[in-house]
């Protein structure tokens, strides 16, 4: 049913009608989907930069020298080149990197609002989801990226002997499958709206005052043509608008416009018997920023390892000795300093760091503890369960604001490494890149929860007054 703010007036009312309803759907769309597709994307992104930064640490691909000096101004689909046997290593390394960089503008600078996504951007954005067909990675691919990638996905899963590599590449491909079903669904009903509100300016403009007779496709499509209207002319539109205006069934066309632009808002809730608790959702997420521990972890072994070997490069015999019986003596060790330059992620300009390598590594396992706790099937999830919403929200932004500061920090700390270390040391040096990008994904996807909480919220209490139930 149509809410009753929106009911049956009189009989040459459809043009006010439909304005309230698509003024309702902009309104929907802008609090509570494209929030939910904003985060869709950022997972979506995450896992394409995972796979990028796996793909080029293990050397299937050779990374974009100019990656980071190669910045978007404006959205669009990187050229998809032929590839073959004797450049696939250097072009699909260049055609990963293109694609990153647009995700990262699209995530981090685009605009998330009705207006920004008209028919020519949903095109193009659609064009960077479907860039790779992430459903269905086969050896007979849509095109030769597509199964060059099935290729290297193939080869990690079955010639590497590298559970967390395997790991990490599982997990971004389940997260690419399943934000590219959820984002096309929602660019399809922003493509639905845009046609509908094409029709409502033509009605307005154009249209609203002629007879049956007078609205043909040659008459709209020669006034359009005169200058005075920037509307342009798309001849299937046209023609469901003198249908859905003109024809002996126009009334119930009419009303089948309006109720599915309503319908539509809430089908997705309707197609599931029970709704998910709106706590269950902050414990998920908190679950979701727990999984990281084991990955720092594994970050504070390799890090420690790389400190050892700078001050190895960096000790001379004499200062050798005067390790060992500082550590004889059972002397406390001198704490370790490093400067580092990194980028502030808000203001995208350097910063300069000074870091207390030992403590950051205590505060680093120190943290590892309570994220394993509340991991799934960690020793606090009885606790979770007693708490309310309120104390949720509040322990897992603590935990993704920290997640967030160490993954700037552990950056930063793993460039230094790589500079700072000499010709002989450098090969040994373990990169983290890898473990960085599966951090950011976990990251993520605790965030998409968080924010899945607030969007519910929003959208009960906008289904309530538009008077649609949210019950099954």
């Amino acid at each position: 049913m149509l809410p009753d703010n929106i009911g049956i007036m009189s009989e040459n009312d459809f043009l006010p009608r439909l304005k309230a309803v698509l003024d309702t759907r902009r309104d929907w769309f802008d609090r509570v989907e494209l929030p939910k597709l904003k985060d869709e994307f950022r997972c979506f992104h995450n896992a394409v930069s995972s796979l990028y930064a796996l793909f080029s640490k293990k050397g299937f691909i050779i990374e974009d020298p100019y990656k980071n000096e190669t910045k978007s101004g404006d959205l669009e689909v990187p050229v998809i080149g032929l590839i073959s046997d004797s450049n696939k290593r250097e072009l699909l390394g260049r055609q990963l990197s293109a694609l990153d960089n647009e995700l990262d503008f699209l995530v981090n600078f685009y605009e998330f609002s009705t207006s920004s996504f008209t028919q020519e951007k949903l095109k193009i954005i659609v064009g960077l989801v479907k860039y790779v067909d992430w459903l269905h990675l086969t050896p007979d691919g849509i095109n030769s990226t597509t199964q060059a990638i099935s290729e290297i996905v193939t080869n990690i899963r079955h010639g590497l002997n590298d559970q967390f590599s395997t790991q990490l590449l599982t997990d971004s491909l389940a997260t690419l499958a399943s934000t590219t079903k959820t984002i096309i669904n929602t660019l399809k009903l922003l493509s639905d709206f845009n046609r509908e509100l094409y029709k409502y300016d033509l009605r307005l403009n154009i249209t609203s005052s002629m007879s049956a007779d007078e609205a043909t496709a040659a008459n709209i499509k020669k006034k359009l043509a005169d200058g005075k209207h920037s509307i342009p002319f798309y001849v299937e539109l046209v023609n469901e608008l003198i249908k859905e205006d003109y024809s002996d069934n126009s009334k119930s066309l009419q009303e089948a416009v309006l109720q599915q632009l309503l319908v539509e808002m809430a089908q997705n809730r309707k197609s599931k018997k029970a709704q998910p608790s709106f706590k269950l959702i902050l414990i998920d997420g908190l679950n979701c920023i727990g999984l990281a521990g084991a990955n720092i972890s594994e970050i504070v072994k390799k890090i420690s390892e790389n400190r050892d070997l700078l001050n190895s490069q960096k000790k001379g015999i004499w200062e050798k000795i005067k390790n060992l019986v500082a550590q004889i003596s059972n002397k406390e060790e001198e704490p370790t300093i490093y400067e580092f330059e990194q980028i502030d992620p808000v203001k995208g300009t350097p910063v300069r760091e000074k870091l207390n390598f030992n403590a950051f590594c205590v505060t680093l396992s120190k943290k590892t503890v309570i994220l394993n706790a509340i991991a799934p099937r960690g020793v606090a999830i009885k606790k979770l369960e007693g708490m309310n919403d309120n104390q949720l929200i509040e322990l897992l932004q603590r935990n993704l604001k920290d997640a967030l500061s160490y993954h700037k920090t552990l950056n930063g700390l793993d460039d230094y490494f790589k500079n700072a270390a000499n010709k002989d040391t450098r090969p040994k040096i373990k990169g983290i890149k890898p473990e960085l990008s599966a951090l950011k994904n976990t990251i993520t996807k605790a965030n998409e929860k968080l924010q899945d909480y607030n969007a519910k919220k929003e959208e009960a209490e906008q289904f309530k007054k538009l008077g649609i139930s949210m019950e099954s």
